[in-house]
């Protein structure tokens, strides 16, 4: 070990270096504190053994400015022939690790070393750890970056353009994955598919669940799509319906014993008739604004997918029509849980509330005036909860 010791006294300073030579380390000197900072920037010193009382720079001063130095830890040890409890705990507090009363005894020195020496092997480690960890970490942020740009990949940004209906969403993760996704997805000339999933728990895993279930949601044919399947023979192809899709997840995902599961709901929307049908697998329940200001909150039955087998599951389906000015919107839980300082839910009817005090606001502010307040009712605290908001507007 490299060791720089510090005291204006010729004899003690060679008296002291030839001990420390002695125990096998690498001794430097200097004979004030102003050449022992200097010798110390240039120096990979990892132990400091310094006087207090020296002229100019005292051992107090050097030791503060070793403390505030970038770098490896140094290990201090105050040489004092002082003996005042006072005078100790000053030197405490300026960060002194050890102290050698003068004169000093050779055994008392060995000890001191040998701690010296333990103390700095340990800091060492822990810098070498912390450089491992640091260096995960990046690598860490990096995949995450990858893997939210992959998950946003998968979101409806552009959203189709359809005539006669204006489309709108919001996903806010409360992590750096969401464990939310959603889609709006142009079937063919005459419909729509669209969802709002919500995987239990948050993070990795819940979205990588997310990302799996979406690709199963895919308007591609020949992918494992559960929404378009190819007719055997011909070019032809049929739409999966709502019930048959949520019981086809239901098998593709049960897991027994398994702890995750999403909630889901699915619509198709037949751009001819502006007729829909839609399934809510124990997702909350779409909320149809009329255009004359009433509200239809269907209830529907439904089990999660992945806690129960495909012969366990039963969904019901609700069929709508959008009417000139009615829209439809869809909601992960997020959105009715949030909660106030005083524990008090937001809930279906705070939504409803706020959808209608802005009767006439355009789609996209309307949804930018829900999270408003949502973002109002946690007033400060941290978003809980992945918060999903889809909207269709049947223009009059």
């Amino acid at each position: 070990m490299k060791i720089l010791i510090a005291d204006d006294d010729q004899i003690s300073r060679r008296i002291l270096a030839a001990l420390v030579e002695r125990e096998g380390h690498h001794v430097e000197v200097a004979c004030d504190g102003a050449s022992a900072w200097t010798r110390f920037l240039v120096g990979d010193i990892r132990l400091v053994i310094t006087d207090w009382m020296m002229p100019g720079m005292d051992g107090i001063e050097l030791l503060r400015r070793i403390r505030t130095h970038p770098g490896p830890y140094t290990y201090v040890i105050l040489l004092t022939a002082r003996s005042d409890r006072e005078d100790f705990d000053a030197s405490i507090t300026a960060g002194v690790d050890d102290h050698l009363v003068k004169p000093v005894v050779k055994d008392d020195l060995r000890t001191r070393l040998r701690v010296a020496q333990r103390i700095v092997s340990l800091q060492e480690e822990l810098a070498r750890r912390a450089d491992l960890l640091a260096t995960a970490n990046r690598r860490m942020e990096l995949d995450l970056k990858a893997a939210q740009k992959a998950q946003r990949q998968l979101l409806p940004n552009p959203l189709p353009t359809v005539e006669g209906l204006n489309l709108a969403w919001r996903l806010i993760p409360c992590d750096e994955l969401a464990g939310d996704t959603l889609n709006v997805i142009r079937l063919d000339e005459r419909h729509l598919g669209f969802y709002v999933l919500d995987v239990s728990g948050h993070g990795v895993s819940a979205a990588l669940m997310a990302v799996q279930v979406s690709r199963f949601l895919s308007p591609q044919m020949g992918y494992g799509s559960l929404l378009k399947r190819p007719q055997e023979g011909t070019p032809r192809y049929r739409l999966g319906r709502p019930d048959e899709i949520a019981r086809e997840l239901a098998l593709l995902f049960h897991a027994p014993m398994g702890l995750q599961f999403f909630t889901l709901t699915y619509g198709l929307y037949d751009l001819a008739t502006h007729s829909l049908e839609l399934v809510c697998c124990a997702h909350p329940p779409p909320a149809l604004l009329r255009a004359d200001g009433t509200v239809e909150v269907p209830e529907l039955s439904g089990h999660p997918i992945g806690l129960f087998g495909p012969q366990d599951v039963s969904f019901s389906i609700w069929r709508a029509e959008l009417r000139p000015g009615d829209r439809l919107l869809l909601y992960s839980d997020g959105v009715t849980e949030t909660t106030d300082a005083q524990g008090e839910v937001f809930g279906i009817q705070g939504l409803l509330a706020q959808l209608a005090a802005h009767p006439g606001l355009a789609l996209e502010p309307t949804l930018d005036g829900v999270l408003a307040c949502l973002a109002t009712v946690r007033n400060g605290a941290v978003v809980a909860d992945d918060i999903s908001l889809l909207a269709l507007e049947r223009l009059p």
